[in-house]
């Protein structure tokens, strides 16, 4: 959340700026405190004769406040919540008694609000204002943001770094230096420091790196000979350059010796998959149609959705991977909010999304053609 407080010299105007909104569609009054009537109820008349009988208690006092709280795109909040920090913020920077207006905007690619109000209290002595903005407000916003769970600018230059890189290792570009010895590093640091309980969640974690264990077909002499090989995969997750044995790195990440992690993270799973079940399902109810919206907001904790689909666009398995805990859950372990069936519900309102934006666009540019003739 990034406040700004604006000293105003002319309430009025600042008033009109947001009703011409309003009356555009571009707006809305979504909090009138500690006025008369309710917010459905007042006129422009009202709000603005309010805000002068407040000022004419101090002929002294020639500005206001005009406040505007802006959000990261990822916060995906309703009116009701938008209210509650409002509410919130006005009271952690001493203004929770006076007469104030909240105006969410919907004009910008972020969600925020325009915040009018007066310093001058009922009793015609001012609200200090001396460094406000550095002291009350920066206070109230990291309160709210912890509060709400918010998207803070700590978490954002974190998604930065988790982009560059994935918990400290590089992910493998073919080509771009020695091969085995960029395989060999990520292939040392997931299996000695990630917990997994089968090979399809290690791949789950491998393939972040751009890696995948591959065992072969089940008629082939690799399969039958309990063999392992690890490839790399190009940016479509294709397989690219010639697949190594397991054998060949010194960390030995062969079939039988995972076998043996399995075993015994199986048993330290309840420990960590709590948590990370608990994130999930928090982050699904708060975006049940937004695939793009739900996966930002798990990297943001740390965690990394691993989707597979088929030619069609479906989605035939899903894991999440905690960088943070180290572990990683199949999907379907999470019953019905975080299985392959909520993602393609996510996957199939998306594309319900886009075919109705895209029917939109022709519809107003058959409209315009239209006019011109």
């Amino acid at each position: 959340m990034r406040p700004k407080i604006m000293p105003c010299n002319n309430i009025a105007r600042s008033l009109l700026y947001n009703e011409e909104k309003v009356a555009l569609g571009k707006a809305e009054c979504i909090t009138a405190a500690n006025f008369l009537k309710d917010v459905s109820r007042l006129s422009f008349e009202d709000k603005l004769s309010c805000f002068k009988r407040r000022m004419e208690l101090n002929e002294r006092v020639s500005t206001n406040q005009h406040i505007t709280l802006n959000f990261d795109p990822l916060d995906n909040l309703s009116n009701e919540q938008m209210q509650k920090i409002a509410k919130r913020y006005m009271k952690e920077i001493g203004f929770e008694r006076q007469p104030y207006l909240v105006y969410r905007h919907h004009d910008a690619g972020h969600p925020h609000c325009h915040i009018v109000t007066t310093h001058v209290r009922s009793n015609g002595d001012p609200i200090e204002q001396f460094n406000i903005g550095r002291n009350q407000s920066e206070k109230a916003r990291k309160l709210i943001e912890a509060e709400f769970h918010l998207v803070t600018a700590e978490m954002k230059r974190d998604l930065k770094q988790q982009l560059e890189k994935i918990d400290g290792v590089s992910k493998i570009t073919y080509g771009d230096g020695s091969t085995s010895r960029s395989m060999s590093r990520v292939l040392e640091h997931v299996t000695e420091n990630f917990k997994y309980t089968s090979l399809e969640e290690l791949n789950a974690i491998l393939r972040l790196y751009n890696v995948v264990a591959y065992r072969g077909k089940e008629n082939s002499q690799l399969y039958k000979n309990h063999g392992l090989l690890y490839r790399v995969l190009d940016e479509h997750g294709k397989y690219i350059g010639v697949p190594l044995k397991a054998s060949f790195f010194d960390c030995k990440p062969t079939l039988n010796n995972l076998e043996k992690k399995f075993e015994l993270h199986q048993s330290q799973k309840p420990q960590f998959q709590q948590n990370l079940e608990s994130e999930i399902r928090w982050q699904l109810v708060q975006n049940p149609h937004d695939l793009k919206k739900f996966t930002e907001k798990l990297r943001l904790q740390g965690i990394r959705m691993t989707l597979r689909q088929d030619k069609e666009g479906h989605c035939k398995d899903v894991f999440y991977v905690d960088l943070r805990n180290k572990c990683v859950v199949n999907g379907n372990e999470l019953g019905a909010l975080g299985n392959r069936n909520a993602i393609q519900k996510m996957l199939d309102r998306q594309k319900e999304l886009e075919q109705e934006q895209s029917l939109d666009q022709s519809q107003k540019r058959s409209h315009r053609h239209s006019l011109r003739f």
